[in-house]
Parts: C-alpha cells; structure tokens; sequence
C-alpha cells in the first residue's frame, strides 16, 4: 500500500518537531557559554598592564602567571557558569558548568592548535564556549544524557587533535607560500645532496631571502647547528659591491664584508675571516651570500651550492 503526499509531510513534520525538542534543552547552556565568552573578551579589552601582576626577577617570572591564569580559566568558567545556569533554571547546573569549564578550555586549545592565532582565538571565545557548554549539557543533562553521547564527545575530542594538527600544518604552509610568493628577490637556492633546507623567510621591509641549510644528519633543533650549517641569504646588490677589491654584501646576519674577496668562478667569489666563510655568487640581478662558521662545511660543498642556485617556485621551499 503507498504512502501519501500527506503521511509523508506528517513524517517529516513530525522529525523536525522531535529535532526542535532535542535541541530545546541546550539553548539555555549554549547562552550561558557565550556569556561568558564575552565577559573574557571585555576582561582581555581591559588596560592590563603585566608588571602590575608579574615580575621578570621572581620564580618562573611573567610564565608563572600566565600559567596559573590559564589553570584557573576552567575553575571560573565553572564557578560563573554555575551561577548563571542555575539563574535560568538549568539542572543539574554545577555537573554541566564543571564539564562545560573543562570543554571550554580543551576548544581555546584545539582553536590555538589549528593555527587561530591569539586575535582569532581570542574573538571566537563567545562560540568556542557555547559550543562547549551545549555539548556539556547534551551528555549531562537527564532528557539528554545517554552513552552514546559521551562515546561521540569522546570520539570528537581524540579526532580533533589530528585534525587540528593538520589544520595547523596547512595554514603555516599556505601563510609561508604567500609571503615567498610576495619576496622582492628571486627566490634563488642550491640543490645539493646532503643537506636539507629549512626556515626560508622573505622579509618585505629589507628585501632580503635567507633560510638555512644543513646536513641531513643534523637536526634542525640541534645546538651545534649554526656551525654545522649554512645561512644563505639573498638580497639585491649593494652600493659598496665592487668585486675582487670590494665585496660587501647582506649576509642573514646583516651587510657584511667589506674588505676584498677571490674570484673562484664566473660571478662567484670567496671570502675568509678568522674562522667564517663566505661564498658570494651574483645571480638574476641580486647577490647570494653562503655563511658559515668554523670547518664544519667543506670548499667543496660550498662551491657546489654556489654553482648550482637558480630561481626556485615557493614550494620548493615548503614541500617535506
């Protein structure tokens, strides 16, 4: 027997009416989270100033503070949050406040994780907060709580570490893409077995590229890195470049080299000083200087960069 246009709208009617009254119990909590959000958005608006609280010279100095500020966001969020569920009549309004407290924190954390930033993160508190306490009051709450409730809320939470990490490794990547995309200078480097390259940067105020490039067998967190390593940077050319007799020129720590330097190739030069060495290599109009301390990189090595720079596409430079 066939289901008529009828029926089938009653059915219908009848899912967005049960839909309403399953949502209806965590409206009250939703507001109270958002509230509260926008009271931590006047607090944070307020003219602090961190000496009035912290000190450089005591214990842990301003990191101190900070960290207890952050351990005694869940215990306010739960303590207001109480107050106000009660106040509109919310039950068991402390189980949802403490739950809620504790969710609030774990999604400004999750926020910061993907790569927010402080400014977003910190104007997204109002609906990080009500989604919080919504969720806290679809697994307390009696009309609402269940086990499969809190198996989903707990399956959420584990997915979202992941995923937030991948959020955050995809923003860092395209905010890096865009500002080598903007560099005011070829986007020159080597291509070189043995050593990897890490940390480009185009800076648009001084128009210079530098990133560092380093054995493959050393870890870019290493201490020893900067003399294991070499800084490369790349910047138009300057005034006082005039080789073999003058040879000054942006190195990343800043215009260096003065004094005179050999020629060791076509529009490439050598420089020594104590125990740093520089390679100097003219290429599409500007200069790549290649720096580095003590013996650790070989002659060799740092001809064969030299001779191999041309113009690379940003993701050359972002690309694991």
């Amino acid at each position: 027997m066939g289901v008529t246009v009828g029926e089938r709208g009653s059915s219908g009617g009848e899912r967005e009416r049960r839909g309403r009254e399953a949502l209806r119990p965590l409206i009250r909590p939703a507001g109270v989270g958002a509230l509260l959000g926008v009271g931590g958005l006047l607090v944070a608006a307020l003219p602090w100033d961190m000496d009035d609280f912290c000190r450089s010279e005591e214990p842990w100095g301003c990191l101190g503070f900070s960290l207890g500020v952050f351990a005694a966001i869940p215990v306010v969020c739960t303590l207001l949050g109480g107050v106000l569920l009660r106040a509109v009549g919310v039950r068991p309004a402390w189980r949802v406040a403490a739950l809620g407290g504790l969710l609030a924190v774990l999604a400004v954390v999750l926020n910061e994780r993907a790569g927010v930033g402080s400014i977003g993160g910190l104007f997204a508190a109002p609906l990080l907060l009500a989604g919080a306490y919504a969720a806290a009051a679809a697994v307390v709450l009696p009309r609402t709580a269940s086990r499969r409730r809190w198996a989903v809320l707990a399956g959420v939470l584990l997915l979202m570490w992941p995923l937030t990490g991948v959020l955050s490794d995809y923003r860092v990547s395209d905010r890096k893409l865009r500002e080598l995309a903007a560099s005011r200078v070829p986007l020159l480097a080597p291509d070189v077995d043995g050593y990897r390259l890490y940390f480009p940067s185009a800076d648009e105020y001084s128009g210079r590229f530098t990133y560092l490039l380093l054995p493959t067998s050393v870890k870019p967190s290493a201490d020893d890195r900067e003399r294991r390593g070499v800084w490369v940077a790349v910047a138009p050319q300057v005034a006082g470049f005039a080789p073999p007799g003058a040879c000054e020129s942006e190195s990343s720590s800043g215009r260096t080299g003065a004094g005179p330097c050999e020629q060791v190739a076509p529009d490439t030069w050598r420089s020594s000083h104590y125990d740093s060495t520089r390679y100097i290599a003219r290429r599409q109009g500007v200069i790549a200087v290649f720096s580095t301390q003590g013996p650790s990189v070989s002659d060799s090595d740092l001809r064969a960069m030299a001779a191999s720079l041309s113009v690379r596409s940003p993701g050359f430079f972002v690309d694991e």
